[in-house]
């Protein structure tokens, strides 16, 4: 347990770089591990949540132009790749927008018979619960895939906090 770590900790806090939920989880961490992370390694894991939350958020630029919620999301995926969780969190993304893509392509071919209306209506739907879903536990350090999505990449679940 170092208590310089949590000082520190502290300061990011009080200074506003870090929220007090996040300061919270950083300590646990300390306290847990025995060993001190430094706060430029804490604070560089929140700057890491913020732009995999700003990757799953990317998904809703289809709504200001046709196909930038593909295009954005695979942009922001590869220029961060590098850093683990930021690939887990791309993977994820990746992994609902290609099965949307074929949920999207079934309902048109079920528009024949009607249905399709309603279901791709569900899909909407579905599309931006999940994106916020994801982009909240993003930013909370989970990994974990959508619901219904087809699993095209592989994905190691909670690889930022190794915790269930």
């Amino acid at each position: 347990m170092d208590l310089d770590q949590i000082e520190k900790l502290a300061e990011l806090r009080e200074k506003g770089l870090i929220s007090e939920e996040e300061y919270a989880t950083a300590k646990a961490r300390i306290l847990r591990s025995g060993e001190a992370q430094s706060p430029a390694r804490v604070a560089g894991d929140m700057d890491n949540r913020t732009y995999s939350m700003l990757l799953h958020f990317s998904q809703f630029c289809n709504f200001i132009i046709p196909f930038f919620g593909l295009i954005v999301p695979v942009a922001l995926w590869l220029t961060r790749r590098d850093d683990p969780y930021v690939d887990q969190q791309g993977r994820v993304v990746m992994n609902w927008i290609l099965s949307s893509l074929i949920y999207f392509v079934i309902c048109l071919v079920l528009m024949l018979v009607v249905i399709g209306v309603f279901l791709l209506i569900g899909l909407g739907i579905l599309s931006i619960v999940f994106t916020v879903m994801g982009a909240v536990r993003a930013k909370d350090g989970v990994i974990r895939e959508y619901p219904l999505s087809i699993p095209f990449f592989s994905v190691t679940p909670n690889l930022a906090d190794g915790s269930d």
